[in-house]
């Protein structure tokens, strides 16, 4: 347990997490294309149909759940022994244990939903991903919150603290915008017969993309993606105010 808190260790999980985490989609999106597939715009999880880009979905979110659930326990382990060397109050203490939960959870649903297409098993897809939505920005906004009240203990941790809630607040913009145009395609309901209607728009391996709000909502769906991705790049140069490697080890 030791060595993967050493700041290299954590380091490095947080580099491969971040590559992962952003080239997956971008590398399922390029074949999805090449596929003959249409561009504008897919669900991610659309992606995991046809052969290429789902073989591609699979491997690249299966890592990337092992280590986002890592990347979680590291983070969450250096933020406690941090804060219990600063002595600050235990509601801090419980909130950065929650929001590790929430990245073990999240990171779980990733690994389970890469090998759960949805045109399968459209019910367990959908609450594998309102496991990844919601549990990631309830970590966002927890670590978020953790580090402006770290920040009045240690002021280094200020130079993180406004692009990780400039991020943050793109999360949660992306997480609604998504809950509100699937909803206003269902019509507020939680029947799933409207998406399972999608499988009859399935044009060999392609999904058809005709539907304007199901296209904004998958916007919205890149949107929380990418500022996951950014969130995670903030705790970088967090790593070595945690582990007391803040000097000149370069």
């Amino acid at each position: 347990m030791e060595r993967l808190l050493e700041g290299t260790v954590v380091e490095r999980t947080l580099q491969a997490t971040i590559a992962l985490l952003a080239l997956t989609p971008i590398a399922s999106y390029s074949l999805w294309v090449a596929d003959g597939c249409e561009p504008f715009v897919p669900f991610i999880s659309d992606m995991d149909l046809p052969t290429r880009s789902g073989f591609t979905f699979t491997v690249g979110y299966a890592l990337s759940g092992i280590l986002l659930a890592t990347m979680g326990v590291q983070l969450g382990v250096l933020r406690d022994r941090w804060m219990t060397s600063t002595d600050m109050p235990r509601n801090w203490v419980n909130l950065n244990r929650f929001s590790m939960m929430a990245a073990i959870a999240t990171g779980i649903g990733l690994f389970w939903i890469s090998f759960t297409p949805w045109d399968e098993h459209l019910e367990l897809h959908i609450a594998q991903a309102n496991v990844i939505f919601f549990g990631g920005v309830i970590w966002a906004s927890c670590v978020t919150l953790a580090t402006w009240r770290m920040s009045q203990e240690e002021r280094g941790f200020s130079s993180v603290l406004a692009p990780r809630t400039a991020f943050s607040v793109l999360a949660v913009i992306g997480l609604l915008g998504m809950i509100e145009r699937v909803f206003r395609y269902t019509g507020l309901s939680s029947d799933l017969y409207a998406l399972e209607e999608r499988l009859q728009t399935l044009d060999g391996s392609c999904i058809s993309l005709n539907e304007p709000l199901l296209s904004q909502a998958a916007a919205f769906e890149w949107l929380l993606a990418a500022s996951m991705v950014l969130i995670i790049a903030t705790f970088l140069p967090e790593v070595r105010l945690l582990t007391g490697n803040s000097g000149d080890e370069e």
